[in-house]
């Protein structure tokens, strides 16, 4: 034979023979993939901005795979590995560990609530290689993003249409609550905090804050809130009269009346004694509570309407001489109400003070000296009171 043609088979055949051999171990290395993301379905539920997303992996479909794609798991599978009698096997807890790290996938979201329809969620996986490889497996696991779709569409409704707060009492101590006038099933299921219920007064802003959960109701109701707060004013509620200048023309020339009425009827009383002349209205005191959240006997404002007037003593004319004395009149509780009208109670009025002009064992009514009254009238209620005083009654 032909040595050039001998060596020719000969190179022919070790040629053949590596081809063999590196196609044997390249078979015996080959490892299926298997995509972890086939067997993913991500769902999602509920309302637009406040979806939620849920992944469920199919693991009978999985584990029907890898034993297509790998006589060695199938084997392991069908071993007593998966059985419930492993004590009577002789299969080791080291086999069982990796049987159970080469088929244990785990995977989550990354978002699953506070959805909203085009978000993304992203399912990631964590699985071991190198466990599968006995198996000759190799998972493809990598993160996959999902779109989110298919989420119900919310209405939005306004909770404080038909709401209004209702302020009932006497400023400055006025309570208040909501009042829902709305018949619709999910206004009626709305409910309502105060920032304050009570100890208010005219002027004083209220807010009104939605207690409801949103992310509930909108599961309950698919409504959404297109506000969770509203303010409210109090005005139109009855109040205390807090200075002079808000007492009413008519109220004031009503409790001068009185005053005058008082004073004339005292001297008549005593008009075989002591006579009065030249009554003229001099001013007021007027003092308003400085506990406003509190009650006060003695009234949340109170006035004096000051008259002065020449007393004379008529039946024995030594026993002083015509002097100017000063009759105040005290009235309290001046109030105005919601419609702006105004009340004061002008019953059980008197002539304040004492002065020192006697007459039959008796004292001339209110005070000679502005100074004394001054302190014994409001000086004296300086700790309870504020003081608006006409000039040059002090």
């Amino acid at each position: 034979m032909n040595k050039k043609l001998l060596f020719g088979i000969i190179g022919g055949a070790c040629a053949l023979l590596i081809i063999i051999i590196v196609s044997l171990v390249l078979v015996a290395n080959h490892k299926t993939k298997i995509n972890l993301s086939d067997y993913i379905k991500v769902s999602y539920d509920g309302y637009d901005a406040y979806g939620t997303a849920s992944a469920e992996f199919d693991y009978d479909k999985y584990l029907d795979d890898l034993m297509k794609a790998s006589s060695s798991f199938k084997k392991a599978y069908n071993s007593d590995i998966t059985c419930k009698k492993l004590y009577d096997s002789d299969i080791t807890w080291s086999s069982i560990d990796d049987y159970y790290d080469a088929v244990d996938i785990d995977y989550d979201l990354d978002k699953t609530s506070g959805l909203s329809n085009g978000d993304t969620v992203t399912v990631n996986f964590e699985y071991d290689n190198d466990a599968a490889a006995q198996y000759k497996i190799e998972y493809v696991g990598e993160s996959k993003e999902y779109t989110v779709e298919g989420l119900k569409e919310t209405k939005k409704i306004d909770p404080f249409e038909g709401v209004t707060v209702e302020f009932s009492g006497t400023s400055p101590n006025v309570y208040a609550k909501v009042v829902n006038n709305s018949k619709d099933e999910v206004y009626e299921n709305i409910y309502y905090d105060l920032s304050k219920s009570y100890d208010i007064k005219i002027g004083d802003t209220i807010t009104v804050t939605v207690s409801n959960d949103p992310e509930y109701f909108v599961e309950a109701y698919g409504c959404v809130f297109t506000s969770t707060t509203k303010d409210f004013k109090c005005t139109a509620v009855d109040q205390y009269v807090s200075k002079t200048a808000d007492i009413k023309e008519d109220t004031l020339n009503a409790m001068k009346k009185q005053t005058e009425d008082v004073i004339n009827a005292y001297f008549a009383g005593e008009n075989k004694y002591i006579g009065v002349s030249d009554l003229k209205f001099e001013g007021t005191y007027f003092l308003y509570t400085k506990d406003e959240n509190g009650w006060n006997w003695d009234g949340n404002n109170q006035i004096y309407i000051i008259y002065s007037g020449k007393v004379k003593s008529v039946e024995d004319k030594k026993a002083f001489d015509e002097t100017t004395v000063y009759f105040p009149v005290r009235f309290k509780d001046i109030m105005q109400y919601a419609d702006g009208t105004q009340n004061v109670d002008l019953n059980n009025t008197s002539i304040s003070g004492e002065t020192n002009l006697e007459y039959h064992y008796r004292n001339v009514y209110g005070y000679t000296n502005k100074g004394d009254m001054y302190k014994e009238l409001v000086e004296s209620q300086k700790a309870d009171y504020t003081e608006e005083i006409t000039d040059g009654l002090k």
